[in-house]
């Protein structure tokens, strides 16, 4: 039980920081699905999100038939788009 106890203490005494996959930007005080966004291996903050969203939406307006496996495809493309677009 001791050692546990410490383990848990030592690991909340880390500070741990979050940067978003797109823009490199650190996230502070970091709350999935509010502030950042969890979407397959990237973490994507608010700002990032929005725009990928905005260039998906026109898109999906325009495809018919609507699949979540099509859309998962645009999604991700889009983001690994911004991803590689901001390696240095």
């Amino acid at each position: 039980m001791l050692v546990a106890y410490k383990l848990y203490y030592q690991e909340s005494i880390v500070m741990k920081t979050l940067h978003c996959d797109i823009c490199k930007k650190e996230l502070v005080n970091p709350v999935a699905g509010r502030t950042y966004w969890h979407i397959r291996e990237y973490d994507i903050c608010e700002a990032c999100k929005d725009t990928i969203e905005g260039k998906v939406r026109p898109i999906v307006r325009h495809h018919a038939p609507y699949s979540q496996d099509w859309y998962e495809d645009q999604l991700i493309s889009l983001i690994e788009k911004g991803v590689a677009a901001r390696h240095p």
